[in-house]
């Protein structure tokens, strides 16, 4: 079993012996040793040289250049730890610089180091099986797939679909001998097991993330955000004599209630996904071209936002979100600026919810009072 000590700012996992570990933490990507370092940075100016920062770790606790160092800026007592009969998995992660294929800010080799954020997925990951040299290399492969598979399953935002943020680390050990198994890879028992272990701790990290959060990723704004934008479009239409602050609060009211409905996140995936596959170039019989100018010829959007229009709120929320969506470019919203699905889908909640808002304001005179 392995053991794991927090000192400081530093979150320190040991094997039972020395083991083979390969790592982006280290310079030389390979060491031997029977510990790893997940060392958390609270000032960013702290690692403007990244192998400065890991000497002074070692430094301080004692230890040789050998032990990886992995960096991050989450809070390392929220570490998960996660063992089976096969080996085990360490992760801290957090989620909010991803990266993707077509983001808009990259930097040369040589200022990324200085420029990086710290904000990380780090995986520690360990087999109790004997792995050959190459066996070990597939397991990080494993690892590697399997952190992209989870961040894409949670829509992890970025210009398209991303594969994690932008300093995530992997680190994998084993003992390393030539009679140990060649392959780690899904197909293989011990493979498929970590790789399962890894998915559903990475999935443990997002148990207490809420609905805004949620929404922030799928949509690319939060349920405050959402808010903000459904009332300059009351302001277009207001009750007389009713403060903008009794608004707001039905306003979250409504758009909770709404968020609490799985079939209402169908849509919101459903969107999510069409606009990673338009912005991708992956969407059949449609030029990415076409998608960045939000082509007349697709009218799936409306179709798509029609329906949930309807489904919060009937024929009164259909007729709210064709309001709502022929007036957003007029009144300079946010939600124009969004892809081809989502701003739909957005005008979808704010007029469908806009219109429950508007019920309960003209036949609830206790709602009324003052």
């Amino acid at each position: 079993m392995t053991r794991v000590e927090l000192i400081g700012n530093n979150l320190i996992i040991k094997f039972e012996k020395e083991m083979t570990i390969l790592s982006t933490a280290h310079v030389d990507g390979i060491a031997k040793s029977d510990k790893v370092i997940i060392s958390r940075v609270v000032d960013d100016k702290e690692i403007k040289n990244v192998e400065s920062f890991k000497e002074k770790v070692l430094k301080g606790l004692g230890y040789t250049n050998n032990v990886p160092v992995m960096i991050t800026s989450v809070n390392l007592s929220n570490y998960k730890l996660s063992e089976n009969s096969y080996g085990g998995v360490l992760v801290t992660a957090g989620f909010s610089v991803p990266n993707c294929i077509y983001q808009e800010e990259l930097y040369e080799a040589e200022l990324y180091e200085a420029e990086r954020k710290s904000n990380t997925i780090n995986i520690i990951s360990w087999i109790n099986e004997p792995l050959t040299m190459s066996g070990l290399l597939d397991l990080f492969r494993v690892v590697s797939e399997t952190k992209c598979l989870f961040c894409s399953d949670i829509l992890l935002r970025c210009k398209s679909r991303s594969p994690g943020t932008s300093s995530d680390g992997i680190t994998v050990a084993a003992n390393v001998s030539k009679t140990g198994y060649m392959w780690s890879g899904l197909a293989t028992l011990h493979g498929n097991s970590i790789s399962r272990l890894i998915y559903e701790t990475l999935k443990s990290l997002m148990d207490d993330e809420s609905k805004a959060i949620w929404l922030k990723r799928m949509l690319g704004m939060d349920t405050k955000e959402i808010i903000n934008e459904a009332l300059k479009f009351y302001e277009q239409a207001s009750v007389p004599h009713l403060s903008k602050k009794k608004v707001r609060r039905l306003l979250m009211k409504e758009i909770d209630k709404v968020l609490s409905d799985p079939n209402v996140w169908s849509f919101i995936i459903a969107a999510r996904e069409l606009d990673i596959r338009g912005q991708s170039g992956t969407f059949p019989l449609l030029k990415r071209e076409e998608f960045d100018l939000d082509t007349k010829r697709i009218i799936a959007d409306e179709l798509l936002a029609s329906a949930l229009s309807l489904y919060i709120s009937g024929f009164k929320g259909l007729t709210a979100t064709y309001w709502v969506d022929s007036t957003k470019e007029k009144i300079s919203t946010s939600i124009s600026k969004l892809p081809m699905f989502e701003d739909d889908i957005i005008s979808a909640l704010i007029g469908s919810s806009l219109s429950r808002v508007y019920d309960k304001l003209l036949s609830d005179k206790d709602v009324n009072k003052g």
